[in-house]
C-alpha cells in the first residue's frame, strides 16, 4: 500500500492565557530542538498568545507554555 498515509487525529489542547481549546495535530516530519525533544509553536487563535510546546516522551501528550516576549 505505498503511497497510503494515515490520518493523523487530532488532539484538544488548552490556551495557558485564554483557555481557548486549539486543535492540534503532531506533524509527520517533525522538529527536534536542541535538547532532542519534538516541539511545536502554536499562536492561540482567540487572544494571539504566543505558545511553545514539546512531545513529553513518557505520555506523547504536548504540553504547552506562554511564550514570554
Amino acid at each position: 500500500m505505498s503511497g497510503v498515509r494515515a490520518i493523523a487525529t487530532a488532539a484538544v489542547i488548552v490556551c495557558p492565557k485564554c483557555a481557548a481549546q486549539l486543535a492540534f495535530c503532531r506533524s509527520p516530519i517533525p522538529r527536534i530542538d536542541s535538547c532532542g525533544f519534538e516541539s511545536y509553536s502554536l499562536e492561540c487563535k482567540e487572544c494571539g498568545t504566543l505558545l511553545a510546546g514539546i512531545i513529553d516522551p513518557n505520555g506523547e501528550k504536548l504540553l504547552v507554555s506562554e511564550l514570554e516576549g
